[in-house]
Order: structure tokens, then sequence, then C-alpha cells
């Protein structure tokens, strides 16, 4: 990851989300949305080899959205910018889609000339290969009210690890390893070391349901999905088709993140046992 700090203003070049409006998402943070294509032509002669460029080349049609960051001095703003990227790995894991920022430039999209400093950030090629998920309306009010805590429960281990599962998952081909990644962004919410797949499933149904019957389907849903992960994991036989059980996992840990972040708090294991 390369991020650099230069004046009081930078952007991130934003790939696997589309914004229609501007949405901050904190001080001296807001996603705009982009105007003008980004231009080839320019971006050959800011970028300073060809690896670079051929970033450039794969990002060229897939860039949707750019973070514009604003802050007092260099020093804040390349802090700023390197947290920013967490930002994007939190709306990646809620809204379940594969934002990125592979560019960096101190301008806008739209005012890109061949004094801009243009640097790619990373190397990861991912968010080029799906449509972008595009933030609705609702979207827009569920992150007014919600997002800054979920910035607040980063400062968490196991929040940090089931949303970068809920936002990496996709970056493997094998579905079993998407299973694997999945699970284990749902284990780090729930401290389990004996009788794993009664405790799991016990914990998350409580957790997301005050209902007992809707908590009794979501327990032998979560028996199941947690064998097949084990069947995943321990090259065993695997029940049931796997895209569907990479789905299901993973609409299972989204649902733990957003009530997580809808509630600011993490599961109390001691509040989900009676």
């Amino acid at each position: 990851m390369s991020i650099f700090g230069i004046g009081t203003e930078t952007y991130l070049y934003i790939s696997g989300l589309a914004v229609t409006q501007e949405i901050p998402l904190g001080p001296g943070e807001v996603i705009l949305p982009v105007e003008n294509d980004f231009s080839l032509d320019k971006a050959s002669r800011l970028l300073k080899n060809d690896m670079d460029f051929a970033v450039a080349i794969l990002n060229s049609r897939s860039i949707a959205s750019q973070l514009k960051l604003v802050a007092d001095n260099s020093e804040v703003l390349a802090a700023l910018a390197w947290n920013a990227q967490w930002d994007l790995i939190l709306l990646s894991a809620v809204f379940n889609c594969d934002s990125i920022s592979n560019l960096q430039c101190n301008c806008p999209i739209e005012q890109l000339t061949d004094a801009s400093i243009l640097k790619v950030t990373n190397y990861q090629m991912r968010g080029i290969l799906t449509q972008p998920y595009t933030i609705t309306d609702e979207n827009v009010a569920w992150l007014y009210q919600y997002f800054n805590n979920a910035k607040s429960l980063l400062e968490h281990n196991s929040f940090m690890i089931a949303v970068h599962s809920m936002a990496t998952y996709r970056w493997h081909s094998m579905p079993r390893i998407q299973l694997a990644i999945i699970w284990a962004g749902i284990e780090s919410l729930f401290s389990v070391s004996s009788e794993i797949v009664f405790r799991i499933s016990l914990y998350v149904a409580h957790f997301l349901s005050d209902d007992v019957n809707e908590a009794k389907l979501i327990f032998q849903e979560i028996k199941g999905l947690y064998k097949a992960r084990s069947s995943a994991v321990h090259g065993g036989k695997i029940k049931g088709e796997t895209f569907d059980l990479v789905e299901n996992s993973a609409g299972i840990l989204k649902k733990l993140i957003i009530k997580c972040i809808e509630t600011k708090g993490l599961p109390n294991i001691n509040d989900l046992v009676f």
C-alpha cells in the first residue's frame, strides 16, 4: 500500500462503488460522483512505469466514484488517506460489494491535467471485475445515521476481522477458501472454544433475533452452514451448492456486522445464553 500526502487535499479514485450525490463520511472526508471518464491519455504521461500504467488501464472503465480528503497539512492528510482505505473496506462489508481504490491524485478526475500528481496506491485488481454497487437514497440515510458507529467499532480486533473478512472473501477464487474466510469473520465476533457448532449457532441466533421462533430457524440454518464450513476447511465432501453456501454465509456475516453497527456494540455471550 502506497499513500502520499501532498498539500491539504487529495482524492482516492474508487472502483466498485458508485454514488449519485455527495456523501460525507467524516471530518474532511466525502465521497463524490464521477462526472468525466478517467483519461488514459493524461495518465500515460503522469505514471512512471509500465506496471503503474497497466493498473490505470485496468481501472480506467471501473472508476465509479472518488473520495475527497481535506486536512490542515500534508502529514495529517497522509494519515487521513491511509485510514480512508478502511472506510472503503467498511463500505464493502456493509453493502456486500467490492469497493477499492487503486489510484490516488491531488485533484478530482474532472480536473486531471498534465501537471497533476497521480500514483498507484496498491496492485489489488479487485472491484474492476464486477459492476459497481450504486449507493441508494436509503443507503445514504443509513450512512448518515450509523457510519460513525462503524468507524468507532474498528477499535475492536474482532470487529475489524469480521469486516475485513466480509469485504475480501471474493478475492479468492475457491468457494472453500471463501467459506473459511467468511466463517473466520463470524467466529471472530464470538469467543467459542468448545461445542463450537452448537454454541456458534446459539449465539448467532439469539444475537440476530429476539423472536423465539425466528431464532430457532436461524439456529438450524447456522448449524447447517457451519457444518458445510467444516467440510470445506477439512477437505471433506460438501452437501449443497457451494455458491449458495457462500452467499448464505456471507449474508449471515453481513447481518451480524449491521447489527453490531446499529447497536454500537459487539455480541456479549453472557447475554446470549438463556
